[in-house]
């Protein structure tokens, strides 16, 4: 059986990472950003990276302070709106050169204390501060945030966050719409319909629900202690309401022993994400990884490992590996000899190539915006 789109096996791998690159544009890069991007990559410039590791998807990002080898280092991706929207644009040409197939380009723009792009997009306040607004509100603020990221050439955002936050402290606190699983249901749905109206791939983020707990998941694996009882009625909501409409779900690194009594991150769990999200939520979209720089992935085995085992829970694409050129071999080397992976891969890529097809052809707005 031929591979999606016509891609050689090497571009079929390629498409399920989303890399990030050092540079204020596809070819411009300072020392020290061409030096990075050459020791993660072996390419000094992002159009050399997308080329040669023929990338799925690309994050604008600040600076990755989770590599202790440049935690300080500026990437140059979001100084402003002009050099955003040339940035996207070169990569964008260099993609199509390499396979004919576009790139994912996102973000984090959540509103609030999570917003990486300051010029060319309006401030937002956070989730919590704007639940209230009601649907319709909510929802062309989101088609505006939408359209005004697709300006810049971004096409994916990693949001709505919707998970319902339960436990003080904590990464989330009110970077979710609250604490109200019905509330929150009705405030995802809108603000996922607003951005996909928009031509931006809305991510939920972050299964199975991050909310009930304090622990940060950049640093250490959360252990969500709710019965299955208490997730079904409480987390499970949001995901629910949005899942027939949303573009990609972001799982994240979190264990949920009642439902997955292993223990393992929902990252790496066929129970979590091949059986709950997949079957149980009849969720046909695309999933992604959250960062594979957190600790809880850094501590699950090498880049490569986690890589295979990613892919066989059922996560479509793999975001930020710490090691993209060994993790993209370690897939390529278990094609070869597993058929059973290679057809897992070919069905990832489907789901990647689906979504992309989602965002050149977005909903017509009803006009209510």
């Amino acid at each position: 059986m031929s591979n999606p789109a016509g891609l050689t096996d090497a571009q079929l791998v390629g498409q399920l990472f989303i890399g990030y690159v050092y540079g204020s544009s596809a070819t411009t890069v300072t020392a020290a950003q061409g030096a990075a991007n050459l020791a993660l990559y072996g390419a000094t410039t992002g159009a050399e990276v997308v080329r040669r590791w023929h990338l799925g998807g690309i994050i604008l990002f600040g600076r990755n302070d989770l590599d202790p080898a440049r935690p300080d280092l500026a990437s140059g991706n979001v100084q402003g709106a002009a050099q955003i929207a040339a940035l996207t644009a070169g990569l964008q040409r260099s993609a199509h050169a390499d396979s004919g197939v576009r790139l994912l380009i996102g973000t984090d723009q959540e509103g609030g204390s999570v917003q990486r792009i300051t010029d060319g997009v309006s401030w937002r306040p956070s989730e919590l501060s704007v639940a209230q607004a009601g649907t319709a509100a909510l929802l062309c603020s989101y088609h505006d945030l939408g359209r005004q990221l697709a300006r810049l050439g971004v096409n994916q955002d990693y949001a709505p966050v919707a998970d319902v936050v339960r436990a003080a402290g904590g990464v989330i606190g009110d970077r979710s719409f609250g604490p109200d699983p019905a509330l929150d249901s009705r405030d995802v749905l809108a603000a996922v319909s607003g951005l996909q109206m928009a031509g931006v791939l809305a991510t939920l983020k972050h299964w199975p629900g991050h909310g009930s707990t304090p622990i940060d998941s950049h640093a250490a694996l959360p252990v969500l202690t709710e019965t299955a009882t208490q997730w079904r009625a409480t987390d499970l909501p949001p995901f629910q309401a949005a899942a027939t409409v949303a573009g990609s779900i972001m799982v994240g690194h979190l264990a949920l022993p009642a439902l997955d009594p292993s223990g393992q991150p929902a990252t790496l769990s066929p129970v979590l994400v091949g059986k709950q999200l997949r079957q149980g939520l009849r969720y046909h979209g695309l999933v992604l990884t959250d960062s594979l720089w957190m600790a809880p992935m850094l501590r699950s085995g090498t880049p490569g490992q986690v890589a295979i085992r990613a892919i066989q829970a059922g996560d479509d694409m793999l975001l930020m590996s710490p090691d993209l050129p060994a993790a993209y071999q370690a897939i390529v080397s278990k094609m070869e000899r597993d058929r059973t992976f290679r057809a897992q891969v070919r069905a990832r890529v489907q789901d990647v190539l689906k979504a992309k097809a989602k965002v050149a052809s977005p909903p017509r707005s009803t006009g209510a915006c």
